[in-house]
Formats: C-alpha cells, sequence, structure tokens
C-alpha cells in the first residue's frame, strides 16, 4: 500500500505529535508499505529520508515551530491520505484526497480548545467556538478519524462530527529502551548530581502554560516537608524553561531529542503529570513502558492510559491529594515495585508501536478496500 502522510509538525521539531507520526511511519514501512511524509521545512535540516517532501515554511509564533506554506510541485501517487493536522497540511490533504479520490484519514491528536492562550487577541469563549466550528468542519470532511482515548471521541461526538471514530492509542517503540536500565540510571544520576539514595519525580515534555506546571512546582515543595530526600527533574523545553531553570532544587535537562529521550525515564522513580489538556498523553505510555508508575491529575484523555490503582493514580485537582498520592509511593517500596511491573506490562500489551501499527492497517485497508469496491 501507498500511503502520505501530511502533517505541520515534524523533525527536527520535537512534541508529541512529530514522535507518534514518526512512529507509525517506522512501523508502516516495517510492514512493507511504502509511506511519504509531507511537511514543513526547516533552515539548516537535511533529511536522509526518500520519501520525504518539504513544503516552504516561515516561523511561527511558537518556538521553534515553522507554519508550513502548503505548496509543493509533485505529490506522489498514493492508495490514502492520512493527516495529522487539521490546518495547513491538513487542507492541502484533503484537496488532494478529494481531487484524487482516495480516502483520507485524520488523527485528532490535540484538543486545540484548551491552546486559545496563545491566540492573544481574541476572547477565549469566541476562541473556543470558532476552533470547534472549524474542527467540526475538516473532521466531517475526512473519511476516517482516529483518536487515541475515548475521551477524545466524545469530545468529536459532543462538537457534532459525523464521521467514523477508531479508539488507537499512540505506539511506544520498546525496541529503543535500554537494556540495561541501571547503569543508565546511574551515569544519569551523576550527570545530575543525584545520589543514588534519593528518589527521582520525573516529568518529560513540553514546558509551557498548558501543561500546567507550577501545580507540579507547587506539589514538590510541599512534597519535600515530608519526603526531604526527594529530587525533581523536567525533561523538556519549550517557553517556560527560563523560568523554571530558576526554581530551586528542580534539575531541568533542556530539550532532549527523540529517541535519546526514552533513555531519561530511567532516571525516574516516579512519573508526574498535571495536564489537563490531553488527548492521550504520549509520554505517559512511554513512562509505563520504562516502568514508572504515574501520579497524574485527573482528566478524560488519560483514563485510557493509567489505569488509577494499578500502575498509577488519577487523582482530583487538589495539592494535597496529589501530594498524599505522591507520599504513599514514595514510602512503600512493594507498592511502587507491584505498579511498576503492572506499568510495564500493560505498555507491552497495549502500547507497543507494532501492535498499534497493525491495528492502523486495519484501518487503511478497509477504507481502501471499500473505495475500490465503489469504482467497480
Amino acid at each position: 500500500m501507498k500511503i502520505a502522510f501530511f502533517t505541520d509538525s515534524y523533525k527536527p521539531y520535537l512534541s508529541g505529535v512529530t514522535n507518534s507520526a514518526e512512529i507509525m511511519v517506522h512501523e508502516l514501512r516495517a510492514l512493507g508499505h511504502k509511506v511519504y511524509v509531507l511537511a514543513p521545512h526547516y533552515p539548516g535540516h537535511v533529511d536522509t529520508d526518500p520519501d520525504m517532501v518539504r513544503f516552504p515554511s516561515f516561523s511561527g509564533g511558537y518556538p521553534k515551530f515553522r507554519l508550513a506554506i502548503p505548496i509543493v510541485k509533485k505529490i506522489p501517487e498514493v492508495d490514502i491520505i492520512h493527516s495529522h493536522s487539521p490546518f495547513q497540511a491538513g487542507l492541502l490533504a484533503r484537496f488532494v484526497a478529494r481531487q484524487r479520490k482516495v480516502p483520507l484519514v485524520y488523527s485528532f491528536h490535540t484538543l486545540f480548545t484548551r491552546y486559545v492562550h496563545y491566540a492573544r487577541f481574541v476572547p477565549g469563549a469566541l476562541a473556543k467556538m470558532g476552533i470547534a466550528a472549524y474542527l467540526r468542519s475538516f473532521c466531517n470532511g475526512a473519511d476516517q478519524i482516529i483518536t487515541p482515548s475515548t475521551m477524545a471521541r466524545r469530545v468529536l461526538r459532543a462538537w457534532g462530527v459525523k464521521t467514523p471514530v477508531a479508539v488507537i492509542p499512540s505506539g511506544v517503540e520498546l525496541h529503543l529502551y535500554p537494556r540495561d536500565p541501571a547503569d543508565i540510571r546511574r551515569k544519569l544520576r551523576r550527570r545530575y548530581g543525584i545520589r543514588e539514595d534519593e528518589k527521582v519525580l520525573l516529568y518529560a515534555g513540553r514546558i509551557s502554560k498548558e501543561k500546567n506546571l507550577p501545580f507540579l512546582i507547587k506539589a514538590y515543595e510541599r512534597l519535600l516537608e515530608s519526603c526531604p530526600g526527594t529530587k525533581l527533574v523536567v525533561v523538556g523545553g519549550g517557553p517556560l524553561e527560563a523560568q523554571l531553570k530558576r526554581v530551586r532544587n528542580v534539575i531541568v535537562t533542556g530539550e532532549i531529542p527523540y529517541p535519546r529521550v526514552l533513555l531519561y525515564y530511567a532516571i525516574g522513580d516516579i512519573f508526574l503529570f498535571s495536564s489537563t489538556t490531553e488527548t492521550q498523553g504520549m509520554v505517559l505510555a512511554e513512562a509505563k513502558a520504562a516502568g514508572l508508575p504515574i501520579v497524574a491529575l485527573f482528566a478524560g484523555g488519560l483514563v485510557d492510559t493509567v489505569r488509577s490503582g494499578i500502575d498509577g493514580y488519577l487523582v482530583r485537582r487538589s495539592q494535597k491529594a496529589f501530594v498524599d498520592h505522591l507520599a504513599r509511593l514514595l514510602t512503600d517500596d512493594e507498592l511502587r515495585r507491584q505498579f511498576s511491573l503492572a506499568a510495564r506490562a500493560d505498555a507491552q500489551e497495549r502500547f507497543a508501536s507494532f501492535i498499534v501499527a497493525k491495528q492502523i492497517e486495519s484501518v487503511y485497508n478497509s477504507l481502501v478496500n471499500q473505495t475500490r469496491q465503489e469504482e467497480l
């Protein structure tokens, strides 16, 4: 099968969407498919992928992100088009799919209504209404939507989206995790001056407003009153990185490229997450694959990823509740070990990228076969 991925987020820009799309490209190619990727050009970046097609681009308002100008001289002939964005690249994907009469799949990765704070000159309520109306129109123009959680599917239905929706999580490349995590753990701890007897709370991801990181910082400061031998390590970069680096006792590694970032999970004992804007939270699946129990704020998009009370805790949006659950895991080694084993086993069963790729391949086959039958 010949497949075209259209995306506004792709390497060298680092994001969950970038990683999700790139991982699926790897797995679909491993299954024998031809996959083209159409994404924005980044000055100075040299592609080694012969099936990579770049759009012209210009600097966007978000650090390091490029806005695509979706114009290309030649788009390969394909059997199916899969868009990972509803905006510039997605609009071109929809146009090409209609012109060529091939199925269009859209992956709903992001709750864009939770990002209206970046639209500085538009009232929040108005921006949310406009984005929801736009996404409803775009989604209803696709043949199939893939979303990583049942919550995201409910959101689409609430917006009036009628297109079929398949719930398929973003996959994790299990083979890229270190064979000897204990050795990596020792090396990383030495690099950042962390003693072996200290417990490490880990966050990985973008350092930005929508990730609700001030909540984590306050929780950590409160936790230190009862658990002083604890470090907070933040792996990532973003608009608030410089601000976070000024916080006492918090280690900020800066942006770590994929897949090297997967090594950094070895440094942690518990993974923390305070974002309430996720459709899945890909870093949570990555953390589980590394055997890290999770303590996160309850949000609908995380329910399908974290099994509260089994491999982590989803807690109400209260500093006290968050700190209490953290302290419970920190002080009970056996409980933490049980959660760790359950987290790794669940990641292997549900989030392994080759398993996810087979599910997506099945969706593609159904759409392509349906299109061919309609042409007869």
